[in-house]
This record gives C-alpha cells, sequence and structure tokens, in this order.
C-alpha cells in the first residue's frame, strides 16, 4: 500500500489530505529550506560557533541538502566573513546567504566574501519604526531601495527579512511590502516575537500574497511553542520557503525547528522537501554537542528516545505492526536514527520481555515470565526508573537463567 499518508517509511493522518481540509489552502509545489542556525541560532544566549565550527555545521547542512545556509553577519564579525570565504571555496550546492543590516558597508562586505545573497533586516512595525530602529517610513523607502539597488549591481540576491510582522497593522504593513519591498527578491514575514497563533500567520501570508507576486518566506520564533505549527500554517497559505535552524536555537525559546517543518511539509501536507532526511539525527546530535545546548531525549524527530519502547503498550503495537512502522509514525531509518531501544520497567509487559530475551539471544521458557517481570518491576520501584542490560542480566542470573560473560561485562 502507498498513499501520501501511508507509505513503508510513515504512516500518518489520511484526514490531512482530505478535500473538506485542503480546501482554501495554497500549497507550493515544493519548499524552499532556509536554515539560520549558524546566525539566529547563534543568537541564542550561551551559544558561540567558531569559524571552524561554523564550517562544520554548514558541511553538513550542504550534506543534508539544505538549500540555503545563512551562515553569519560579515560585516559585523571577521571571522563570519572568513567563514563564507572558505565555504565559497569548497563549493557547496546550497546557496550561502549573509544576514545584514540596511546599510551599504554590510552589503558590500557580503560581497567582498563573494556570499550568493542577503538578508536584510527591516522593521516592519511602528514600535520598531520609530522608537528601536529610529527611522520612518519616507526614509525606509528612499534607503532600502537604494540599498538593494546596490546588492543587485553587485550580483546579489535579496531577501528582506520584515521584523515583527505579526505585531504591525495591515495598513503599516501593505505599505511596506507594495512599495519598499518591491525590488527585492523575496519577501520574509518574520513572527520575531513568537506572538501569533497559526490562523493569524496563515492570513498574514494569504494577505501578502495579495499585494505582491514576490517569493513569501516565513521565519518564526518560539516564545509560545509554535513556531513549527506557525511555520507550517505559512506553508498552508502559500509561502515558499521556511526559515529553520537545527535544535531550534534561536533567541529566547529559540526559532523553528528543521525536522519538524521538513518531516512536516513533507509527510503531513505532501509538499516536496528537497531534503536527506536521513542526515537530520547526526546533524541535530552535532549540533548539539557544538552550541553546548544538548537535545531533550524526547525532541521530536531527533530526540534519542523517539524510538524507545518502554510501556506494554508500546510492545504490543511494535510486535503487532509491519517493520513496526503502525507503532510510529515514521521508520528510524527515514530520519537516520541509529537504533530502536527496547528499555524493561514496572511498565513493561510480556512482549518486552520477549523481544529483550530475543535480543540478547537467549532461549527462556515463556513459564518463567511472570517470575522476570516481577523482579523487573521491583527493581524498577527500587531504582525509580528504568533497568540497565547489566541489571536485567543479573535479574536473568540471580534466577538461574543465565550466567554473565565477559562480553556481557563490556557491553554494560
Amino acid at each position: 500500500m502507498s498513499e501520501r499518508w501511508h507509505t513503508d517509511k510513515w504512516f500518518v493522518s489520511p484526514f490531512n489530505f482530505s478535500g473538506e481540509v485542503t480546501a482554501g489552502t495554497s500549497l507550493p509545489k515544493s519548499l524552499t529550506i532556509h536554515d539560520v542556525t549558524l546566525r539566529d541560532g547563534e543568537q541564542q544566549a550561551g551559544v558561540f560557533f567558531t569559524k571552524e565550527e561554523k564550517l562544520r555545521v554548514a558541511k553538513l547542512l550542504d550534506r543534508a541538502k539544505v538549500d540555503e545556509i545563512e551562515v553569519g553577519s560579515p560585516g559585523i564579525y571577521p571571522q563570519d566573513m572568513e567563514a563564507i570565504r572558505e565555504l565559497v571555496a569548497a563549493s557547496l550546492d546550497a546557496k550561502l546567504f549573509a544576514w545584514c543590516r540596511n546599510q551599504k558597508r554590510d552589503i558590500a562586505a557580503a560581497k567582498e566574501c563573494s556570499s550568493w545573497g542577503v538578508t536584510i533586516e527591516l522593521p516592519a512595525s511602528s514600535i520598531m519604526i520609530d522608537e528601536i530602529y529610529s527611522t520612518n517610513m519616507d526614509e525606509m523607502v528612499s534607503t532600502v531601495a537604494e540599498n538593494v539597488d546596490y546588492a543587485k549591481s553587485e550580483g546579489l540576491q535579496v531577501t528582506l527579512l520584515l521584523v515583527d510582522s505579526t505585531r504591525s497593522d495591515l495598513r503599516t504593513l501593505e505599505r511596506i511590502v507594495r512599495e519598499i519591498c518591491r525590488p527585492c527578491a523575496n519577501i520574509a514575514l518574520s513572527d520575531t516575537f513568537g506572538v501569533a497563533i497559526p490562523q493569524a500567520v496563515a492570513y498574514l501570508v494569504r494577505k501578502a500574497r495579495g499585494w505582491t507576486d514576490k517569493p513569501i518566506s516565513i521565519h518564526c520564533h518560539n516564545d509560545f511553542g509554535l513556531a513549527t505549527a506557525n511555520t507550517l500554517a505559512a506553508v498552508a497559505a502559500g509561502a515558499s520557503s521556511a526559515h529553520v535552524t537545527v535544535n531550534t536555537l534561536g533567541e529566547r525559546a529559540g526559532n523553528t525547528s528543521l525536522g519538524e517543518v521538513a518531516l512536516g511539509a513533507k509527510l503531513l501536507m505532501g509538499v516536496d522537501v528537497n531534503l536527506r532526511f536521513n542526515e537530520l539525527y547526526r546533524l541535530s546530535k552535532t549540533v548539539g554537542d557544538l552550541s553546548g545546548f544538548k537535545v531533550p531525549p524526547n525532541k521530536p524527530i531527533v530526540g534519542s528516545n523517539v524510538f524507545n519502547v518502554e510501556s506494554a503498550q508500546s510492545a504490543l503495537w511494535f510486535a503487532k505492526s509491519e517493520k513496526g512502522i503502525y507503532a510510529f509514525p515514521f521508520s528510524r531509518d527515514l530520519i537516520g536514527h541509529p537504533e530502536l531501544k527496547m528499555t524493561l520497567s514496572k511498565k513493561s509487559g510480556p512482549l518486552n520481555l520477549k523481544m529483550k530475551i530475543t535480543e540478547f539471544g537467549l532461549n527462556i521458557d515463556e513459564s518463567r515470565y511472570p517470575e522476570i517481570l516481577g523482579k523487573i518491576y521491583e527493581k524498577s520501584v527500587e531504582k525509580n526508573g528504568p533497568l540497565t542490560d547489566d541489571e536485567f542480566l543479573g535479574i536473568l542470573e540471580d534466577l538461574g537463567l543465565y550466567r554473565f560473560k565477559q562480553e556481557d561485562l563490556m557491553r554494560a
């Protein structure tokens, strides 16, 4: 069987593709992944990437077939200029972007290091325009036109990132999109403080698409835990590019998750995503190690525990399913997860035990299972947690069902 919602790699809800659900959506044929881990992700308090680390992460992003990589701010940080230069020399497939203030010198720095494109940040709400950036609409019309023309004359692709779009008003936002963004190649609406709900983000994308024929990107933050939902809502409304970070790194509560958006768009919405999904787990682990922000074990898509089976119910689902696909929304090899782990605790049942015994290549009569499970329960309650393999084998040894070998001690 192979449907959009059910293949040998995933099994999601068929209701996602119901005509009544998809009515009124404007899904793009494909979604461009614009990764900002090395720029916006680095703005997470406590995160700092050296030039060498940026090179390593960028190459992994390229290996995963991410479309665009925002490497940093060469107009501010010399290390970012050097990083972009070296990545250009490495001939990556991904298009490299530099983040710029609305200043000619930042754009000149991007050109100097041979960046493919620039993301120029603009205020888009009254409080940002008047009080934070201390400018006005007329000044922005003039300076943006001049700077975008300069960037284009230097062969740079230009995206205008509209800061605080979701706290703006329609009249201000419409004028910015219609007038100020006219010369750029791409417009990125930003839920800078993560304060919108999915319906509001979809509404703004539809409005923006009515004001311009430029491609719309979406850039969301995660302050209310809605970054992924808001990004997918934007895609449903016609946004064709998503700004994401690995492991949701970013200011405050972070940005939008690369893995969640990429798999969500592909598996839940049927949108083509040019990504090697089987690189996601390795990429996540590497960025977690380099950033110092370890990935929570239950992190969606890339958490180390998402393919752990511990409860009796989960074991039943897994044991009775074809290739385990009914027990999980997608297969572990789809995202490059290294293993499915069977864990024993007070929550486990006979099927868990049987699979664990099989894992060790043992042959124990099922009549002994109740006794073994009783010991597992006692040990799990005593330590207030699951058993290690060493502890499980110790129970079997105490019951005269197993004898420790040297390789078991090494494994434990």
